[in-house]
């Protein structure tokens, strides 16, 4: 490696100035050839003794990228007292602070710039924002990042804004915020304003629309997933694996991604598959209880009875106020001939989840199974379908075809008045 030059007097005995190399500097740095420059840096410092304002930045620079935040500030704190008010040098501090995670350190910086700005600056009212959302001062962080916004259209300012709208619950805020930057056709923003729009409209159940954004994106692992997951709730479950195909390429160690793959190929009937991908994703993410559930209710299709109690038993220890896994739970010991913990069980999902209408079903089903208290059977008739009525009203959702045909099965074999009005009132 050739030697890197160092500023030496010359034969009148001046010594060259200290700038002469700032150039090189900063193309060595331009072209990521680091260690070069960090030599070149060094013989700059020790022939101005530390006292070369542009060297002294370069390598704070250069060691913050490093991860080195402390020695980072040394450089550039030396940088303030050479040339003391200098915006530029106080920007990368009040930088290597936020970065540091000291948060009120870089936002009294940053307002000492902002005091002293000639014109608006995006960088500092969005810094200025992000300290905020980190200090937990949603409202003031909100001001900022809106005046970011203005400044220029950054997706940086529009994705901290909406995670501090999503916060605070108010995703129709999210969604009119992304729904004006695309409007207003920011070309500063990019493709991600797009993608972020797609994702909050999926997160608000408008499907149509989320779908029409993230089919754009074919290169990005979270549009992909998102826009599998629509298909698949529209048990288009070629679509939903073919859009799946493409993101584990971009994100092989994702648990959802493998966990929604194993229930397109259940939804297959392709038992050892599914198995197989769901045992990969509760590999990546053991403590996930989605993926426990799906594990218990796949072993239940297969009567693999033992392995179904293993894993909503580990679900019920994780989430003991999951109606629905009381109820597998329920229908596991029934198969294994446990009529009591079963109908314990069935009661208990029954009293945890007053929403879901196959609860409710179960329940009827069992009591018809064992007990035949028609009664009993009534009461959970009417439930069943007022839970049905408040999820078409609620969700737009409609129950399965099946499962209202089991209730005018049960309704039929166990005529009652009410149970005659349950028939009439549920309409396939």
């Amino acid at each position: 490696m050739e030697a890197e030059p160092v500023s030496r007097p010359n034969r009148k005995g001046v010594l060259l100035s200290f700038d002469t190399y700032n150039w090189l500097i900063h193309l060595r740095y331009t072209r990521k050839e680091t260690q070069q420059c960090k030599v070149l840096i060094g013989n700059q410092l020790s022939a101005s003794r530390g006292m070369a304002y542009f060297p002294n930045m370069m390598q704070g620079i250069i060691l913050r990228q490093e991860g080195k935040m402390q020695e980072s500030l040394d450089f550039f704190q030396a940088c303030q007292l050479y040339n003391p008010g200098h915006l530029e040098n106080l920007k990368q501090i009040a930088k290597s602070w936020l970065l540091a995670g000291r948060h009120e350190a870089a936002l009294e910086t940053y307002v000492d710039i902002e005091s002293a700005l000639q014109k608006p600056d995006w960088e500092i009212y969005h810094n200025i924002g992000v300290c905020l959302y980190y200090m937990k001062q949603y409202a003031k962080a909100k001001e900022y990042l809106r005046r970011a916004i203005e400044v220029s259209s950054q997706a940086e300012s529009y994705q901290v804004l909406k995670n501090i709208l999503l916060l605070e619950n108010d995703l129709d805020g999210a969604l009119e915020l992304f729904s004006a930057a695309e409007k207003s056709n920011a070309d500063a923003a990019g493709p991600g304003i797009t993608l972020s729009l797609g994702l909050l409209l999926a997160k608000a159940r408008h499907r149509n629309d989320a779908l029409q954004r993230l089919m754009m994106e074919t290169k990005n692992g979270a549009a992909l997933l998102a826009a599998g997951c629509i298909m698949q709730e529209r048990n288009d479950v070629n679509a939903a694996l073919a859009r799946y195909k493409l993101a584990s390429h971009l994100m092989p160690e994702s648990a959802a991604l493998w966990n929604n793959v194993g229930m397109c190929f259940l939804k297959k009937q392709k038992f050892v598959a599914a198995v197989c991908c769901l045992k990969r994703a509760n590999y990546l993410a053991p403590f996930d209880h989605k993926i426990l559930y799906n594990l218990g209710l796949i072993h239940l299709v297969m009567q693999q009875l033992a392995s179904a109690f293993h894993f909503l038993s580990a679900w019920v220890h994780q989430s003991p106020y999951r109606g629905q896994t009381y109820m597998l739970l329920a229908v596991v010991m029934w198969n294994l001939g446990s009529v009591e913990a079963a109908k314990v069980l069935f009661e208990q999902a029954a009293r945890i989840d007053q929403k879901d209408p196959l609860v409710a079903l179960n329940l009827a089903i069992f009591v018809h199974n064992t007990t035949k208290d028609t009664d009993l059977i009534s009461s959970q008739l009417r439930d069943f379908q007022e839970r049905m009525q408040n999820l078409q009203q609620t969700t737009g959702e409609f129950v399965d075809d099946e499962l209202v045909r089991a209730a005018h099965f049960l309704a039929d074999r166990h005529p009652r008045e009410d149970n005659r009005i349950v028939e009439e009132e549920m309409i396939i």
